[in-house]
C-alpha cells in the first residue's frame, strides 16, 4: 500500500505567501467575508485584506488569534501541516464501481473524487459503452474536461462528433448536450466536472 510521503519544507520567500493563502482559504472555507472576519477577529478589515494579500506580515499574537477564529491550528498557516479533510485519496481496490448489469457494454464508471463538501470539482473514470445512447446524454453546470486514458472515444454534440485518441482531451461547458461513446474495446477516460 502506498502512503503519502511528505514534502519538502516551504522554502522562506513562499511563506509569506502560503500565509496569506492559507488565511483567505480558511476564511472562504468558513463562508465568511472580510468584514465578518474582522468582527471575529476585532481587528480592522484593510489591515484584513492587506494580510490576505501578502502585503502585511501579521504579528504572532495576530497569528495566533486568527488560528482561533478560524479554528486552524497555527502549522497549517505556515505550510507545516494540512487540514485532513483538505486530501482525499481515491485508492483503486477500495473505490466503488458501476458496471452494466446486463453485461453485454462492459460500460462502467468510477468516481474519484470525495463529493460532499468539496469545491465542486469531481472526477471520474468513465469505460464507455460502444453506442451513442439516449439514455447517456448528459448536461450540467460548469466546465467538463475529458482526457483520454487508453484507446479512443467519440463525443457527439449537437452538430459534430469529436474524436479524441489515447493522450487527446477536450474541455467544452458542461450545459452543451454530449454524448460519450467508445471507438475501442479498451477505451478508459478520465472526466472532471467543475460546478461554480
Amino acid at each position: 500500500m502506498r502512503d503519502i510521503v511528505p514534502a519538502s519544507p516551504t522554502t522562506e520567500g513562499s511563506g509569506s505567501r502560503h500565509l496569506a493563502a492559507e488565511i483567505r482559504a480558511a476564511r472562504k472555507g468558513k463562508g465568511w467575508t472580510l468584514a465578518a472576519l474582522s468582527g471575529f477577529a476585532g481587528l480592522d478589515k484593510g489591515y484584513l485584506s492587506k494580510v490576505e494579500r501578502g502585503l502585511k506580515i501579521p504579528s504572532v499574537s495576530t497569528v495566533l488569534n486568527l488560528a482561533r477564529v478560524l479554528d486552524i491550528p497555527v502549522a497549517q498557516m505556515f505550510g507545516e501541516a494540512v487540514d485532513e479533510s483538505a486530501i482525499h485519496v481515491s485508492r483503486a481496490a477500495s473505490r466503488l464501481r458501476t458496471s452494466d448489469p446486463s453485461g453485454t457494454t462492459n460500460y462502467r464508471i468510477e468516481a474519484l473524487t470525495a463529493g460532499k463538501g468539496r469545491s465542486g470539482l469531481e472526477g471520474f473514470l468513465v469505460y464507455p459503452q460502444p453506442d451513442f445512447s439516449e439514455d447517456f446524454r448528459a448536461e450540467h453546470d460548469g466546465e467538463e474536461l475529458l482526457f483520454t486514458l487508453s484507446g479512443a472515444i467519440e463525443i457527439r454534440f449537437a452538430d459534430r462528433i469529436v474524436a479524441l485518441a489515447e493522450g487527446d482531451a477536450l474541455q467544452f461547458p458542461g450545459r452543451l448536450v454530449h454524448q460519450v461513446r467508445r471507438t475501442t474495446p479498451t477505451a478508459c477516460v478520465l472526466i472532471t466536472v467543475s460546478r461554480s
